[in-house]
């Protein structure tokens, strides 16, 4: 991990996020074609991730209960505290930079978590890495490997998850595919009935109108699995105004 960072620099960091911005926008083009190739991709993305993150910071650097223990329990002990007094300027750099690099490592976690979802949840997301990166200062604490055990670690790590999150879900507003969006579409998809549900969680104030067309866009074979069966007068008036509920329901 300490080799990462004599490679982050201001243009490096730019550069990363501009990537990781350029593919979640690109996810987010190809989830409105393929939602599930989609989602299938972001998986393999996010493991693959995982695999990375845990070869860079669980892999022992030196034989395992060879180190000497060592657990900062304060934030920022490294960066502002009392240790970073008696440190050269350049030392602090190093650290400074090292978070860095951990707040990266976290960030195509977060944006293929999130786009690896039907229904992400921001919050479910950061606080499963946070979880993660607990569990990794965890293993880092049993194998005594010379590595040592920060909070600090966990705070970037975080960090760096919740950027993720926020950049997939800025890609998905700009291609124009919400989450809520997404759900709904799939929920359409899945039984004649659900697009009722969609349409009227889109119109509250007007339920029977959504409903109405909901139905005027089903295809006649989808018609007949509802549990009745609308009027003809139904589908006239499903597109020219608010509808009534003797033509919805035929008797």
């Amino acid at each position: 991990m300490w080799r990462i960072v004599f490679y982050v620099n201001t243009w490096t960091v730019s550069l990363f996020l501009a990537a990781v911005a350029g593919v979640a926008v690109g996810l987010g083009v190809w989830r409105r074609a393929s939602p599930r190739r989609q989602r299938r991709a972001a998986r393999l993305l996010w493991g693959a991730c995982l695999v990375a993150a845990l070869a860079a910071t669980v892999v022992p650097d030196r034989p395992i209960g060879s180190g000497v223990p060592y657990v900062a329990m304060i934030p920022g002990e490294g960066l502002w505290g009392s240790a970073a007094d008696s440190m050269f300027a350049g030392e602090r750099h190093m650290i400074l930079v090292l978070q860095v690099a951990n707040a990266a490592m976290f960030v195509p976690l977060g944006l293929f978590a999130y786009t690896a979802a039907r229904a992400p949840s921001p919050t479910v997301i950061v606080l499963g890495c946070t979880a993660l990166s607990v569990t990794i200062e965890a293993v880092q604490l049993v194998m005594n490997a010379g590595r040592v055990v920060d909070v600090d670690d966990v705070i970037f790590n975080t960090a760096g998850a919740l950027i993720g999150c926020l950049l997939g879900s800025a890609a998905w507003r700009v291609t124009g595919r919400g989450a809520g969006q997404d759900v709904r579409r799939h929920a359409a998809r899945t039984h004649p009935l659900r697009s009722w549900l969609a349409q009227l969680r889109d119109c509250p104030d007007r339920p029977l109108e959504g409903a109405a067309r909901a139905v005027h866009r089903l295809p006649p074979r989808s018609r007949g699995q509802l549990p009745f069966q609308p009027a003809s007068s139904f589908f006239s008036s499903a597109t020219s105004g608010p509808v009534s509920v003797v033509g919805i329901f035929h008797r």
